[in-house]
């Protein structure tokens, strides 16, 4: 292994929680290989917090690119100066290295603004043109697990790395303690046993979210049955965005301790990490529990869990997925087609939820 001392490296994803949490393994990496190395992160307001409380991190830097579009239509001028105050950021930490998930040019063009030497990321439809190494992905991912495709990536800085499977997210002493506090208004604790319900997910599909959700009346009947089977509370999580979903499950299931749109990201990830299980789609939150090791069941539609799933596989995390339509998973290339009847979802029943909870929770 090399054991150069005084990397600087920083890594780049503008993407979504999930996004984020798969690149977690290759901190972890780095970190084994260059204990004394300088680890940057570059991602978007939404994603920080997630990054901000891992301790292996050294800086993190916020960039919102709609943020600059806007600011772009109302001053051109405005918008220059403030790109370039946080192009001078980056450019005064020195990276020699930069691990660049984006998959776009504008990041890697930035990072050779910016003075760094060695620019390792995706070459996807050819825009790798300011990378000096890349790994092919012509028809994005597929064939195994993101996270595997990250180690791919990861091997072209070193042959010989450290191996840190397991995604994972640093929970705080204070996120613990606000979490203890917005349990104790529904007289609750975290040493109570309880599950987790988030039946949103999604949220970086935009106005197609509702393309990778379970039917929310089908949530709500799965936790009436479940709560009639164990003597578990329920707790329900989301953002602000979701809350109608969750208002509906509490409305029409009385007595749930509904949170969805008062947790800060960290809060729900400290309730996730004492639950004892997790029932969501496919998303973020998912993949949220799988890093603070809670067991999940996940309902998956249209995006292919040997790719998205949750890592490693384990019968910790089951997976619900209609296996007999001939047309799913169809989501490909990052491009979703069109369809109105989503069968994918639909043909999931109640019964195999509650079978694939149960199983976790006896």
């Amino acid at each position: 292994m090399d054991k150069e001392k005084g990397r600087r490296i920083l890594l780049v994803n503008p993407f979504g929680i999930g996004d984020v949490i798969f690149t977690t393994p290759i901190i972890g990496s780095i970190r084994s290989a260059f204990p004394n190395s300088y680890i940057g992160y570059l991602c978007n307001e939404r994603t920080s917090p997630v990054l901000f409380s891992d301790p292996r991190i050294d800086m993190v830097f916020v960039f919102e690119r709609d943020e600059y579009r806007r600011l772009w239509r109302l001053s051109k001028a405005g918008c220059v100066a403030q790109a370039w105050h946080f192009f001078r950021r980056i450019r005064r930490e020195c990276f020699d290295t930069v691990l660049d998930f984006s998959m776009d040019r504008e990041y890697s063009f930035i990072s050779m603004l910016a003075g760094i030497r060695r620019r390792i990321g995706y070459n996807y439809k050819n825009r790798g043109i300011f990378l000096t190494d890349k790994a092919d992905i012509p028809r994005g991912y597929s064939g195994m697990h993101v996270i595997d495709h990250h180690k791919g990536l990861l091997r072209l800085l070193s042959e010989d790395m450290p191996d840190q499977t397991v995604p994972r997210i640093y929970v705080t002493r204070d996120d613990i303690e606000k979490a203890k506090h917005l349990l104790k208004a529904y007289g609750m604790d975290l040493t109570d046993k309880y599950i987790c319900v988030m039946p949103g997910a999604g949220a970086s599909w935009g106005s197609t979210a509702f393309r990778r959700r379970w039917p929310v009346a089908r949530f709500a009947e799965a936790v009436s049955r479940l709560r009639h089977e164990f003597p578990l509370k329920v707790v329900l999580l989301g953002s602000l965005d979701e809350r109608r979903l969750c208002d509906y499950i509490s409305g029409i299931e009385p007595g749930l301790v509904n949170l969805c749109g008062k947790c800060s990201l960290m809060e729900s990830v400290a309730v996730l990490k004492h639950a004892q299980a997790l029932l969501t789609n496919d998303g973020g939150p998912l993949h949220m529990a799988v890093a603070v090791g809670t067991k999940t069941v996940s309902i998956f539609g249209p995006v292919p869990e040997d790719v998205y799933g949750p890592y490693p596989v384990c019968e910790k995390y089951v997976i619900i997925r209609d296996k007999l339509l001939s047309c799913s998973p169809c989501y490909k290339n990052f491009s979703l087609p069109e369809c109105d009847e989503l069968k994918c979802l639909n043909n999931i029943n109640v019964d195999m939820v509650v079978q694939a909870m149960r199983s976790l929770l006896s």
